[in-house]
């Protein structure tokens, strides 16, 4: 006969929220959303100097292009004086380590009867 009751007579009725609970969520919500904006602002914030670093780093890599320009005239000067005063600007490029190889030391073996 139980399954001939309904569903709403089972389900649980909630306590109402007093005054005071329903003005600390409130006041929480109001917290969170201050908390998020900040964070937002903060992230913001953090982006704008990401991307001025970049700006520089690449407005300085135009001022050395063009030092390099500059230091090189239209006269006859030789390529290989060209590819010099470059190479004296510009630092050499890193080489990949290579790892020395051990040889493998084979060891006999013995079988005992």
């Amino acid at each position: 006969m139980e399954d001939n009751e309904e569903p709403n007579t089972l389900a649980k009725v909630k306590k109402p929220r007093s005054e005071k609970q329903i003005q600390a969520f409130k006041k929480a919500q109001a917290k969170r959303d201050e908390n998020r904006a900040k964070q937002k602002e903060d992230s913001k914030k953090v982006l704008e100097e990401k991307i001025l670093q970049k700006a520089v780093s690449i407005k300085k890599k135009q001022i050395k292009q063009m030092r390099v320009l500059d230091n090189v005239s239209d006269d006859d000067t030789p390529i290989e004086e060209i590819k010099q005063i470059q190479r004296s600007m510009t630092p050499p490029p890193l080489r990949p380590i290579q790892q020395i190889q051990t040889p493998v030391v084979k060891k006999s073996q013995f079988y005992f009867i």
